[in-house]
Parts: C-alpha cells; structure tokens; sequence
C-alpha cells in the first residue's frame, strides 16, 4: 500500500482532510520535503497532526528532518535527520548571525510514496533471454577461438617434436654431426652412404669413412677422425 492508498482508508482524520492533503500532495515527488507552513494548510488539531503523523512515520510513509531557520534573516540552513546532532551555537551561512541552532529549527517531513514499481515479467524474462543469448555466442565464439588455438599449438608441437626426433637421430647417428650443425641453419644427416647406398667415401687424410649432409641444400662430406670437409657436386 502507498501512501495514497494509505490516507484513502485511514480512519486517524476526516474524509474532507485526507482529501485535501491527497490534493496537496500531486504536487510532490518522491523525497521532497514538506515543510510545517503546508501542514498547516490542513487544519489538523495537534492530536490529529501527532497521531497522524507519528503513524506515518512508522509506516515509513515520511522521515523526520530538522531544519535551522536564522532568527534574524530567517532563511533556512542545514538540514538534521537526528535532533540530537543540531550543534548548539552556530552562524547563519547566510547573514552569518551567530544564534542558538537547538532552539531555532523547525520540523519538517521527507516523502516516501512507495508507489509499487510496474513490472512487466514477461518483458523483464525476455531481456534475461536476449542477454543470456548473447552471452552464449559469445562463449560460442570463444570456444571456437580457443579450439583453433588449440589446433594450431598441437601442430606445431608436432612439428617440434619431429625436429627434435630427427636432431636426436642425427645426433645419435653421427659422429660429425654437432661439428657440421654450426655450417648452417638447415642440417641434415644422410647417412654415411649416397645414391642408395651405392656411393662411398675414404677420407684423404686419415682414411676414415666420410658423413654426408645436406647443409642449406648442398651435400657435403666430413671426417669424423679429422676436419676434413669436402663439398660434393653430382653431374647433371
């Protein structure tokens, strides 16, 4: 129940002054102050204005607020929700006067309405769908994403670890190989035979059998004995 609905049934003043202050209070909103000087357009007694508002109050329909008014220019200062927090002497921020701010305030009402919020659950459920969906093409999309990262680090983990094999059988394998990896970026062990195992050959210096490599896309050989390094052409 609003306040308005509130005041329609309450039984605490007359009919004609629930309707005049129902009329009053079209022209308020949510959290405005109403001052004393309204109040008393309503004509209530003081046990009408007590029970009335006391009532209100613990209905949370208004709060209490206090409010220094400067005996002298009579302009309003600072606002209080507590009365026991209204500093005792003080200066008017206007004519700055100094005066005694406890026993030159007045007493006022902060609205609350409470006006029920209309919601439309069926407009409200379908914003959560459309934002949930949105949400879900986005992770679509993501997975998608990650699933290609995924690919693309497999394959080359692939191709690193067939490297690494073939470095290893290279390594294994030969005697000159870590001597020849220095002569380029693109080394590769060929065995100790060429032309399908046709082709051989003695080193000229210690008589060693001869490693060939393709070293950048020449055949080389290298004594593993020596330091003998020959490259090899094949006719055309």
């Amino acid at each position: 129940m609003n306040l308005i609905e509130f005041l329609k049934k309450q039984n605490i003043i007359e009919e004609k002054k629930a309707d005049k202050f129902i009329k009053m209070l079209e022209h308020y909103s949510e959290n405005d102050v109403l001052y004393p000087d309204v109040i008393k357009e309503l004509d209530l007694t003081l046990n009408e204005y007590e029970r009335l508002f006391n009532e209100l109050e613990r209905r949370d329909y208004v709060s209490t607020i206090y409010i220094i008014q400067c005996p002298y220019c009579n302009e309003l200062g600072n606002s209080y929700v507590d009365e026991d927090d209204i500093p005792f002497i003080d200066h008017c921020r206007f004519c700055e006067a100094e005066f005694n701010h406890q026993e030159n305030h007045i007493t006022a009402y902060r609205l609350y309405f409470n006006y029920a919020e209309e919601v439309d659950v069926i407009e409200e459920l379908n914003m959560k769908i459309a934002a949930n969906q949105d949400r879900i093409m986005e992770i679509t999309e993501e997975i998608h994403n990650l699933e290609n990262a995924r690919k693309t680090l497999q394959l080359e983990n692939i191709n690193f670890i067939n490297t690494k094999n073939e470095l290893l059988k290279n390594k294994n394998e030969s005697k000159a190989y870590s001597k020849m990896a220095t002569r380029g970026s693109n080394v590769k062990f060929l065995g100790k035979y060429l032309d399908n195992k046709k082709l051989g050959l003695k080193c000229f210096r210690c008589g060693d059998d001869m490693e060939f490599f393709d070293v950048n896309g020449k055949v080389m050989g290298a004594c593993p004995g020596c330091d003998t390094e020959v490259e090899i052409e094949f006719g055309k």
